[in-house]
C-alpha cells in the first residue's frame, strides 16, 4: 500500500534510483535531485537544509515539506508541500508538486500520491493548493481535474527544465 513518508536514510538508494530514471528519460517537469549529487553522506549533508524549507526559515521561500511515496518499501515517488501563497508559489511551482518513478508510470501512483498529499495539506489547515502544470504535461493535468482541480487560468512560464512554456494553474478547494 502506498504510503507517505518523511524523508528518511532508509530510502536513500530509492530515492538515488528514482532520480537517475529521470534524467535517464529525459524528464523536465518535476526534475529531482541529480544523482550523481546523492552519495552516502548525502542525506546528513541536506537534513539541516529541507529543516529549515520545513520551519520557513529560508528567506523568500514559503515553507515546504518534503515526503516519499513508497509501496512496500519500495519508491516510487515524491510529494512537496508549500503552505504559503508567495509569488513564486503562485507564478512558479505551485504549493503542491508530485512525481512518479518513470518505471511506475501508468499505474495510479500519482491520483494516489495528490490524493494523500491533499490530505497532508488539510493537516496544515490549507483551505485550498495551487498546482501549476505545463500545458503539455497531460496525465497530471488528468490526475489534478480527477482529484477536483478547477482552472483559474493559463499563464506564460519560463524556468531552466522547461524553458518557456503555457502553464495551467488549478486550485483544489479542501
Amino acid at each position: 500500500m502506498l504510503q507517505l513518508v518523511k524523508r528518511c536514510p532508509g530510502y536513500v538508494a530509492g530515492y538515488k534510483a528514482y532520480c537517475q530514471e529521470a534524467f535517464d528519460n529525459n524528464v523536465i517537469y518535476f526534475m529531482p535531485t541529480n544523482p550523481l549529487d546523492i552519495d552516502d553522506n548525502w542525506f546528513l549533508r541536506t537534513k539541516a537544509w529541507y529543516d529549515k524549507k520545513e520551519s520557513g526559515l529560508i528567506e523568500g521561500q514559503s515553507a515546504s515539506f518534503h515526503y516519499w511515496a513508497v509501496d512496500d518499501d519500495k519508491f516510487v515517488g515524491e510529494f512537496q508541500l508549500r503552505t504559503e501563497f508567495t509569488e513564486q508559489v503562485m507564478t512558479g511551482i505551485g504549493s503542491i508538486g508530485y512525481a512518479v518513478r518513470v518505471s511506475e508510470w501508468g499505474k495510479g501512483y500519482g491520483t494516489e500520491i495528490l490524493r494523500q498529499g491533499l490530505q497532508i495539506a488539510m493537516e496544515h489547515n490549507m483551505e485550498k493548493v495551487l498546482l501549476n502544470i505545463n500545458e503539455n504535461n497531460a496525465a497530471s493535468i488528468r490526475v489534478c481535474e480527477k482529484l477536483g482541480g478547477k482552472l483559474l487560468d493559463k499563464i506564460e512560464a519560463y524556468n531552466k527544465d522547461e524553458g518557456h512554456h503555457l502553464m495551467r494553474r488549478y486550485w483544489i478547494y479542501l
